[in-house]
This record gives C-alpha cells, structure tokens and sequence, in this order.
C-alpha cells in the first residue's frame, strides 16, 4: 500500500522580532533584512514591527528555527563571524540501543541539554523546530521524527528497543489511560496520523528507562510521564530514523539552537546490546 504525505517544497516560517532582537542583540533593520535574506537561501513573505514572514530553501533546515536565523544573520550583519564553536561536555547517562531495532528504525542520536531555561520564547521555538522537522526534513517523521523529555522524570540507563505491539503500555502525550502501543495506532489521534511509518512491522521502537517506564513510541507519540512542564529545564532529546545523516542534521540543529538559549551541552554513552 502507498501512502502519500505533503511536503512543502519551501517550507514557511515566521519569527517574533522581539526575540530576534533578543537573539541577535539588537533589533535588525528592515531594509537590511531585506537586502541580506535572499542570500541567507530566503524568499521574503512579509515583515513588520512584530514579525517576520518567509520561506525557506530545502537546502537551510538550520534556518527552520529563529536560532539558526538569528546565528546566520549575525554572520551577514558581521556581528559575529565565523563558525560558532558549541562545547559537549560528556555526561554519566548511558543509552543502550538494541540490535531489535536494526530492521525498524535502525538510525537514531541523542544528546542531554542541561540548565535551559523554558521561558515563553524558548517553549515556542521547540514546538515550532520539531514541527517544522518533522514535516520536512523528516519527511513527515518516517525519516526522522524527534522526541524531547524532561530528563529530571527519567531513571537512566536509557533503553531503545523493539518490542511486539500488545507487550507494552504507558501513558500517551495528552491521555490520561495506559495503551498498548497496537491500541495508540488504531485509537490515538497521532497513532491513526502516523501509522502508516510502522506498516508491516511486527515489532514496534520503544524508549524506555531502568525502571521499564516508556519515554516515547517513535514515531508515533511521546509518554505523558516525560513531557515538559513548567519549571522543567534539563532535557533528553532523542531522534530516530531511516537515514543516519538526516537524523544527524537534525540532532545539530536542535541541540545548537537550545545552546543558543543557554542550554549546557552533553553527549550521552551509547552501548549495542545484541538482542
């Protein structure tokens, strides 16, 4: 069976420029914003005192999210020149990834983000980074969908395994009912949405800690146990995939973009268990 799903050709984004100011460290001018854009790999929709409209080129995810515009037009106004250095501190946090799923979604990255500070601006831009990934650099989340968690809710070590459909429930993003992960695909919102990336499967990816609890159902929805809430601020993110390299892409791009925000970097310890 085929499924169809839409893809922008050149996706839309629209930024606040109040935090572009905040961003950039002062607020762009207009007509320089005009001038410099189409060479960013941009084609500008609109523009005005509280925000900016345009579409971008396949070829800049990194200018998906305000972080990575902000970072690139710094470079084009020559306030800040250069490739930006990010420093990974290595963590104590462990994620084993079973050979189960080699044949499901065998490409997968993950990274710590500590002491962020989710204000308004920064809970904004992470809803908008992971939709916007989604639906095209992770061509609608078959090649690379995202998961971010609230690190403080998990007891390491991680787990990324495949499991049959019956054999696990939790808690989806949202509900407030345990399902089976066979349930979530025929009865959830996103289940019914996204199914379409696991058919023919017999065995679905979970994300599960040391104590069995799920993290999250890729790609389909995360654990309403991890999700972030107001005062969360150190962060697990995971991505899973079919192509390493795209998978690859996006880690960056998040994880640099949370940097922009303050966010301290660490990378996690990953083991293969043949299992």
């Amino acid at each position: 069976m085929n499924y169809l799903y839409p893809i922008k050709e050149m996706p839309s984004v629209k930024y606040d420029m109040g935090d572009l100011a905040g961003l950039v460290g002062a607020a762009p001018d207009a007509e320089k914003l005009k001038k410099v854009l189409p060479m960013m790999g941009m084609d500008l929709e609109s523009i005005d005192g509280t925000s900016l409209s345009a579409e971008i080129f396949p070829n800049r995810p990194d200018l998906l999210n305000i972080e990575g515009f902000a970072r690139a037009l710094k470079g084009f106004l020559g306030i800040e020149t250069g490739l930006r250095h990010y420093e990974v501190a290595q963590s104590d946090i462990v994620l084993k990834k079973e050979s189960s799923v080699d044949d499901i979604r065998p490409a997968f990255g993950a990274c710590i983000i500590r002491n962020l500070d989710m204000d308004d601006y920064t809970v904004k831009s992470v809803m908008d980074m992971q939709e916007k990934l989604h639906l095209t650099h992770g061509r609608n989340r078959l090649k690379v969908a995202i998961g971010i968690h609230d690190l403080d809710r998990i007891d390491p070590p991680i787990i990324y395994r495949a499991v049959k459909p019956d054999s696990v429930s939790f808690v989806p993003l949202e509900m407030s009912e345990d399902m089976s992960l066979g349930d979530i695909l025929k009865k959830h919102p996103k289940g019914r949405e996204y199914a379409w990336c696991l058919q023919d499967k017999r065995k679905y990816p979970i994300f599960c800690d040391s104590k069995d609890n799920v993290l999250s159902f890729p790609p389909i929805i995360n654990s309403q146990m991890t999700r972030l809430v107001e005062g969360s601020k150190n962060l697990f993110l995971e991505l899973t995939g079919t192509d390493q390299k795209a998978v690859n892409q996006a880690l960056s791009i998040i994880a640099c973009a949370l940097a922009d925000r303050g966010g301290r970097l660490e990378s996690v310890r990953v083991e293969t268990v043949d299992k």
